[in-house]
Formats: C-alpha cells, structure tokens, sequence
C-alpha cells in the first residue's frame, strides 16, 4: 500500500504506522500534484484529516496542478465534515475565498490602479487586435474588460508584427495635475527592422478610454512604465536593469537621456519596473530572472528619485521556488492600496501541466502584501498563493451576457489588426470575410479568436454551408484553435466535406477528410478533456465524434520552437477563402477544476 493510498482508504492506525515507523516523504506529490491531504480529506476521515494537519502540518490550502485544494476536494466529495475542520484549520470561509489566476487565459504582465473604489487593470496583447485589454473590476477579482489602449487599426503599427512582437508590457498610471490617464508599452518589433523596440504613450479622460493617437518615446528597451511625480514632473522607466528618463509636460516626449538608478537585486535581467511613493521614500519594484522558473520580483528604495536604490534586505519579494507548485514562473508586478487599506501585488503567472506545457501561457494573480517594520512591502507568504481569502464587496457587479460581437466583453482578437471590415453582424448573424489566404499567411484576414482560459472546454458554433459549397476547392470555414501563424488546427467545412487539419512549423502535419451532411447549417464542437481533443458533428439532432487527437502540444509556447513565443492558446472563427460565412450560436464553456473537483 502506498502512503497516498493509506491516506484516502486506511485507517487512522495504519497510516499513522506508515507515517511514524516506515521512511516516506510526506511533500511528496502524485502525477497530478495531489498531497496526502488532498486524499484525506476526500475519505470523509476527519480524523486521518487531523493527523496529516495538525502533525506534519500539510497545508488545507496546497493546489494541486488543477488548482484544487484539499478543502475543495472535501466539498466536492460530500465531505461536510473534513471542510468545516479544514476552513477553521486555515481560518477561512470557502465562501469568502478566490483562486488565482484572477484573469485566466492569456493575461500577462499586468499593471494596474485604483480610481475611488474602482480598479483598472492593462496586460499585454502582443501581435493581436484590438491592443492592450483595460479591464475594471471592484473586488480585485472579478473583471470584466471596458477597453482597449488602441482600437484605431492605422495606429496600432502591427500588420507586419510576427507572432510574439507587437504591445509588450504595458503599465495604466494617472496624472492627478493634468486628471488624465496615461497607457505605456514597448512596441517590439521584428528581428532585423528599423527600431526593434520602441515606447508608446496614450492618455485619455477616462481610465478605459478612448485613448488619442499614440506617441512614441525613441529608447531602446522594454516594459516601460510612468511615474507621475508630485512636484508635477513625469518619468519613464525600462530596462535594461533599470533605467530611467523624464518626460516633458504631455509625457509624449523625452526631456534628455535615460539613466540608470538601479542595476537589480539578483542582477539577471531586471525588467518591468514600477516606481511608487510613500512616506518619503521612492519604492522601485522590478522583475529578474527572465520570464522562466528563476522569475521573480524584487524592492529597492531611496529618499532621491535619481537614487543611489537601496535593495530590499528580503528580496526576493515575491517568488515561486516550489517546483511542484500550481503557480510557475512568478513576476512581473505592481503594488496597489484598496480603498480599505490593504495592499496587494499583481503578477504574471503561469499554470504548467504534468507534461511542462502551460497552454494558457502567462495570466494574472494577485497576492497580499504587507508592510513590515522596517518599511518594506513583502508578499505575506512570499510565495504566490493559489487560493487567498478577502473581504469582497457585499454587492459585486455581475457581467451580462456579452452580444456575439460585442468587441469589449466578449473579447474578440483578430491576429494583427484588420486591413477591412472583416467581421459583422446582422441581426444574430456573424458574417466573417476571408481574403483567400491561410492561417499561415501573415495577411490572412477572417480569424476572430478569444483567449482558452482552462485546459478543458468545448467551443460550438453553426455555420451555413451555401458560401463555402459554391466556393472554389481548397474554401473551408469553422472552428480553430490557434496559437499563431506557425501552429494552428482547423475544424472546418468545404466542398470537399468536413476537414480537420493540423499545422505545425511550417507544414501542415496531418489533414483529414469526412463527408458532410446533407443541410444548409452545420453545427461544429471541439471538446478539450483528458490530455485529448475530439472534434464532432451535429448529424440528424445526434452529435457525431469524427476524430480524437491526442492534446496538440504545439498549441503552447514550449511545445514548438519557432518564432518568439510568448502569448498563448486562443479558440475562435476562421474562414479560408475569398468568401463570406454566417455563424451563429458561437459557444464556448470554460469549466474550473476548483469548481467541479
């Protein structure tokens, strides 16, 4: 019997014996990242659960690689009892606790801020349209996006962006002298062009926008953010290390050279700086370590904006050093006071499989911060947390349904931005226009995608077959799931009959072909369940599975080696062909692990 067995099906007795005379590792994790606690709190043994806690102080909080702790796995179980102790254990309400990441799917490298007792959150969007997501919320947990930095297609500098360039790193700041709201990025551009990086500035009236023409700070680096001082000077901030250049009046232009004030704590590869005020000091946080397992923020201050910075004698502030944690590559952030005065720090994450993927790429968490003695601000736990336990408003905005293409709430993408209309609606008809090229085409047109937010889920959508039937061989439309234009898959229908095509590097790696029944709308499903996607048509009011396919790995940035490859996977519309397609009743469900454990 393994001590994993005797924790969910011995009795107390015997895993005592195993735990007190036999040699085992009690951090020791299953495949699926699973405790000793996970599996006694699904037994229904209170007092198992006891012993495992309160003796070898396993944590009722722990996820696994789902993102399932022991106390959601006894709830989930019917296992009253076991919850109730574990929520006292850990002095929670199951009730009253969130699980990160607060913006799932594709999110990375967030900034943001509080406007009374509203937030307003940035993160990046790289090569995709429309740029930099602005998203508000009034709990620190739930957001809904209201904007966008750029949604003016001859600004946004992106039709020639590869897959990975384009808006890196953003940061929201306000200016309380001129009452406008300011939105930083580096436009990363391609290896061998004029300028490969370069800072943009936007302002509006309003946090969410709409935001003027972009200007353009010609430094080179990346992670830009501003610093609004209150003497009414303005500074931008970037790597590398950190450096730092004041800004005129408007913030849209240099007032002389970059400095550097701060060359890291770690000193491998400081970036994303963030600089605050209080009590008299200037608190500079940066990301080190790159964006892989080392990642990692840390703190310096000084009494002079210009410095010398005094690093924190705590850094790490924030950092991810368990390898089997749910939470990866942690860093990347920026502090906030709620309107109650807590603080807290958002940051890029990731959520990596058993297998190393992490097909959602880098998303959003956010963790408590607290003060300490001395007067520096450190994570409370100094690892990222899983599950965190907050006050949230008594009355939390509750989204409405978003309209089929509705670019804001439901957050539409198309790959770099659109040379022609493309997308739009009559009535409760998406019609989506191709211009004949394929996915693989840097100009393709007729994509519209949104963000996978969990590893499991199923997209539908219906679409009529007259277009593509009459269309010249080669037309298909429906279902992708897409990465960028060096990996993809298409679920689609053409005059050829239903085809599931695969794509990877530079070549298409499989392609199949199934006939197509006879009507003039098509229901197509992809479901993502099991480490397999299968890929079904609705035939005669029956659903009818034509393929299963094991989990494309090229669909995450470490399962393929081309390009930069920093974003990750997204679901959506497609349309390969110079023609116009009606979908209707697009779907996609998202199911949480922590909530159906």
């Amino acid at each position: 019997m393994t001590i994993f067995e005797a924790a969910q099906s011995a009795s107390l007795p015997e895993l005592q014996h195993m735990v007190e005379y036999e040699c085992q590792n009690f951090m020791e994790r299953d495949a699926q990242g699973n405790t000793l606690l996970h599996y006694a709190a699904r037994s229904g043994s209170v007092e198992k659960t006891a012993y495992l806690t309160e003796y070898l102080a396993l944590n009722p909080l722990e996820a696994n690689l789902s993102g399932v702790t022991p106390l959601d796995a006894a709830l989930h179980s019917g296992c009253t009892a076991v919850a109730a102790y574990l929520e006292k254990q850990a002095g929670v309400r199951a009730d009253n606790c969130f699980h990160n990441p607060v913006r799932r799917g594709f999110y990375p490298d967030p900034s943001w801020l509080r406007v009374g007792d509203d937030y307003y959150m940035v993160n990046s969007s790289f090569s995709f349209f429309p740029c930099l997501p602005i998203a508000k919320s009034r709990d620190l947990v739930h957001w809904t996006t209201v904007g966008y930095a750029i949604t003016n297609p001859e600004w946004a500098q992106i039709a020639e962006s590869e897959g990975g360039r384009g808006y890196w790193a953003p940061d929201i700041s306000y200016d309380e002298a001129t009452k406008r709201y300011y939105i930083t990025a580096t436009l990363r551009g391609n290896e061998g062009g004029a300028e490969p990086r370069c800072q943009m500035v936007v302002s509006a009236e309003k946090p969410e926008g709409p935001y003027g023409e972009p200007a353009w700070i010609h430094e080179d680096g990346i992670d830009p953010s501003l610093f609004h001082d209150d003497d009414g000077r303005h500074y931008m901030l970037f790597n590398r290390e950190v450096r730092m250049v004041e800004l005129t009046a408007d913030c849209r232009a240099a007032k002389g050279p970059a400095k550097l004030i701060w060359g890291g704590s770690w000193k491998i590869k400081t970036e994303g700086p963030q600089l605050m005020k209080r009590d008299g000091y200037y608190y500079l946080l940066a990301a080190e370590g790159g964006t892989g397992s080392g990642h990692r923020i840390s703190a310096a201050r000084s009494k002079n904006i210009w410095g010398p910075y005094e690093s924190c004698p705590y850094n790490p502030i924030l950092r991810q050093d368990d390898a089997g944690g749910y939470l990866q590559n942690c860093g990347h952030g920026k502090l906030l006071e709620t309107a109650d005065g807590r603080w807290y720090l958002c940051h890029l994450c990731l959520r990596r499989r058993p297998n190393g993927t992490a097909p959602m790429g880098r998303e959003t968490a956010i963790v408590e911060v607290t003060w300490t003695p001395d007067g520096w601000p450190i994570a409370k736990t100094r690892r990222p947390q899983t599950v965190l336990a907050m006050p949230l408003p008594a009355h939390c905005e509750e989204a409405a349904p978003a309209a089929l293409l509705d670019w804001k709430r439901q957050e539409w993408l198309t790959q770099r931005a659109p040379e022609n209309a493309g997308a739009a609606v009559a009535g409760k008809i998406l019609q989506l226009t191709g211009n004949g090229r394929d996915l693989c085409d840097m100009h393709q047109q007729g994509l519209l995608l949104v963000r996978q937010q969990e590893t499991d889920f199923t997209v539908e959508a219906e679409l009529c077959t007259g277009p593509l039937l009459a269309a010249q061989s080669g037309t298909t439309a429906g279902l992708t799931c897409y990465y960028d234009e060096h990996s993809y898959l298409k679920f689609g229908v053409g005059p050829g009959g239903l085809l599931l095509e695969e794509y990877a590097g530079y070549e298409v790696i499989s392609s199949k072909i199934a006939p197509l029944p006879a009507a003039e709308k098509i229901r197509l499903r992809i479901t993502a369940g099991q480490g397999t996607r299968s890929f079904a048509v609705e035939n005669g009011g029956a659903w009818q599975t034509l393929w299963t396919i094991p989990e494309p790995p090229y669909l995450t940035s470490e399962g393929l080696k081309c390009g930069k490859r920093f974003t990750g996977a997204m679901v959506g519309l497609y349309v390969h062909g110079d023609c116009t397609v009606s979908f209707t009743d697009w779907a996609a469900v998202w199911p949480r692990p922590e909530e159906e454990a």
